[in-house]
């Protein structure tokens, strides 16, 4: 807590305040050390990511890190976004057109949530990809009937055949 009171104080002499609900003192070390105590916060969202402890490589050594990650609160908006756009009603449209009005929206989320941790993204990405399956279960007549597994091994298909239609598939999140 003496941490915090002086930063308090620090930020009061340039006339800042803090937001005593949202500011904590994270743990940034190590969690497996038995030393700390146990009410401690090991992690905190900021600017869209979660950092936490977290295997890293380090000049080739394998250890315990702490580093960003695409936050929970930021896929589940990224999904709401997937959800609102509606793909699967967009019978009228080739698979081409939808890639046009996917790409700049993946383009956007891959460069900056995947800077750091970017197979933290699957998730997100298999949620637009089971979007498209049922884009192609409403646009193609043959699937109607058929289990979501017939959409998706022709999915599948397209992007061995294309895989550069999808922005997302170019950096290895295919069907």
């Amino acid at each position: 807590m003496r941490t915090l009171e002086s930063i308090t104080r620090r930020l009061k002499e340039f006339k800042l305040d803090l937001n005593q609900s949202k500011t904590r003192i994270v743990y940034c070390h190590n969690s497996q050390k038995p030393r700390v105590p146990t009410m401690v916060y090991r992690s905190f969202d900021f600017l869209g990511y979660t950092f936490k402890p977290r295997i890293v490589k380090v000049k080739g050594i394998t250890q315990m890190g702490f580093s960003p990650g695409i936050s929970r609160k930021s896929q589940k908006r990224i999904s709401e976004v997937c959800f609102k756009l509606k793909i699967h009603r967009m019978v009228h449209l080739t698979l081409d057109k939808i890639a046009m009005i996917l790409k700049s929206k993946t383009r956007g989320w891959i460069n900056y949530f995947g800077k750091f941790r970017r197979s933290e993204m699957h998730g997100v990405f298999r949620t637009l990809n089971f979007r498209l399956i049922k884009w192609v279960r409403s646009k193609y007549r043959r699937f109607w009937r058929k289990r979501k597994y017939c959409a998706y091994l022709w999915l599948l298909e397209v992007s061995k055949k294309f895989p550069n239609l999808l922005v997302h598939w170019v950096y290895g999140f295919r069907p």
